[in-house]
């Protein structure tokens, strides 16, 4: 018996660990933001398959909105490409 919910919960997860994976080799600075947001998106994915609407709307909010805004100011103010 397949558990659709855990099996979905396990790609999204493993799709998260691969875009942390690709962020932290990024050298441009811009596409490893980029990255970092989806893999909050895939991290919300995955609070929404586990039914936590609370934490889901909360890590949208910070996770998604504020931490890329954030970055992408920080960034403004430094060099977009890692030597």
């Amino acid at each position: 018996m397949i558990h659709i919910p855990l099996v979905l919960g396990a790609i999204s997860a493993t799709l998260a660990l691969i875009a942390s994976i690709l962020a932290m080799l990024e050298k441009d600075l811009l596409k490893a933001i980029i990255l970092s947001g989806v893999e909050s998106v895939f991290f919300a994915l995955l609070l929404l398959i586990f039914l936590a609407p609370d934490l889901l709307i909360a890590y949208i909010a910070i996770g998604l909105g504020v931490n890329s805004v954030i970055f992408i100011f920080a960034l403004r103010r430094g060099e977009r490409y890692e030597e």
